[in-house]
């Protein structure tokens, strides 16, 4: 009997301990539950120096001469002299439209200056006879008169169908399409037997000099100062990675509000492994320029701090949860601004500022 009573002491001193126990247990699956259902986020902390590869400045290869040519008359294009990838050279006849009836008009433009010229020299030889007659007495002033006024009516009538001519003559001439300089044709629009109109305007060839590039690209506003018309710096064609050299030409004078850029035409100069293409994307390393500039401070990419102006912020990670933090920031490359105040250097923040999270959201850092 007593045994029993110790047993069953024993049963109820274990069942109560495991009961307390029991009660400690639902904190840990509330932690673990809470951690699950934190989001998981991507913090980075800021830099403290510019890396040379972010002051590579995408831009685009263009001619400096590019033209999509039409034809001067509306007409049937007759011959076709070149094709697509052709090297042309400057006033050479690209194609030809039909010229029957200007041909025609011209020969009938020609007789008529033919016959107005004949004219005039028989009025002239009259005139100088009349002129002769009447120094000498024999014809009366209204005589002279006459033959000075038929004189001009015939000189009047030469001159129109001079200009007739060579307006014919001119008509003929723009017949054919001619190339305005020297370049290579990169596209046909239209065969031998389509008609071309003058106005609108009819695209028949572009024609573009690949001997004449340059370099279009947006330069980040803090790093432009340094980059002068003269400045020599290296190119990067993507994707091959053929290196070639460009001297800068013109630096623009108006930033661009949106992305704080400048834009900068620059010269290709020197030899290229293979030619250069019109239309290629390319890197300009302007490392050299930015290293002149302070590239001290803290960094953040654009994305991570919410900006309008020098005025924003930014989301930092403390404790497993985010906190608003203000920031002063100024832009210095496309991409990437300069925290001049609100953020220490040890601090982490959110890389997405525009994520959906508010003051205290529980976060985890998932990189």
């Amino acid at each position: 009997m007593i045994r029993r009573m110790w047993m069953a002491a024993v049963v109820a001193t274990v069942v109560v301990t495991g009961c307390g126990k029991g009660s400690d247990k639902p904190a840990l699956p509330a932690v673990a539950e809470q951690g699950s259902s934190a989001m998981g986020v991507k913090a980075i902390a800021p830099a403290t120096e510019l890396n040379a590869n972010i002051t590579r400045v995408t831009g685009s290869v263009r001619s400096k001469q590019e033209a999509t040519l039409s034809a001067q008359a509306t007409g049937t294009i007759a011959k076709m002299n070149v094709k697509v990838g052709d090297k042309v050279k400057k006033g050479q006849a690209l194609a030809v439209l039909d010229t029957s009836n200007v041909s025609i008009g011209v020969a009938q433009a020609r007789a008529v200056k033919d016959a107005a010229d004949a004219a005039l020299q028989l009025a002239t030889s009259n005139l100088e006879r009349v002129r002769k007659v009447a120094d000498a007495g024999g014809v009366a002033a209204a005589g002279l008169e006459q033959a000075e006024i038929a004189q001009k009516q015939a000189a009047a009538q030469a001159a129109q169908a001079g200009a007739a001519l060579r307006m014919a003559e001119e008509n003929l001439r723009d017949m054919a399409i001619l190339a305005p300089f020297d370049g290579v044709i990169t596209a046909r629009m239209k065969s031998i037997g389509d008609t071309v109109a003058m106005m609108p305007p009819t695209p028949v060839f572009s024609l573009v000099d690949t001997t004449g590039l340059e370099v279009r690209a947006l330069v980040p506003e803090s790093v432009v100062d340094r980059v002068k018309p003269g400045t020599r710096t290296h190119g990067t064609v993507s994707p091959s990675g053929m290196r070639f050299e460009v001297k800068v030409a013109t630096v623009g004078a108006v930033v661009d509000t949106t992305n704080r850029t400048v834009e900068v035409l620059a010269d290709v100069v020197g030899e290229t492994a293979s030619p250069l293409r019109p239309g290629s994307l390319v890197e300009l390393d302007f490392s050299a320029a930015a290293s002149e500039a302070d590239d001290k401070g803290l960094f953040l990419p654009a994305q991570a701090v919410s900006a309008n102006g020098q005025q924003g912020f930014v989301w930092v990670v403390q404790d497993g949860t985010v906190r608003k933090r203000d920031v002063r920031v100024e832009r210095v490359l496309p991409g990437y601004v300069r925290v001049l105040q609100g953020l220490a250097a040890e601090e982490k923040v959110l890389a997405d500022a525009s994520l959906n999270v508010k003051e205290g959201t529980a976060v985890r850092v998932v990189q």
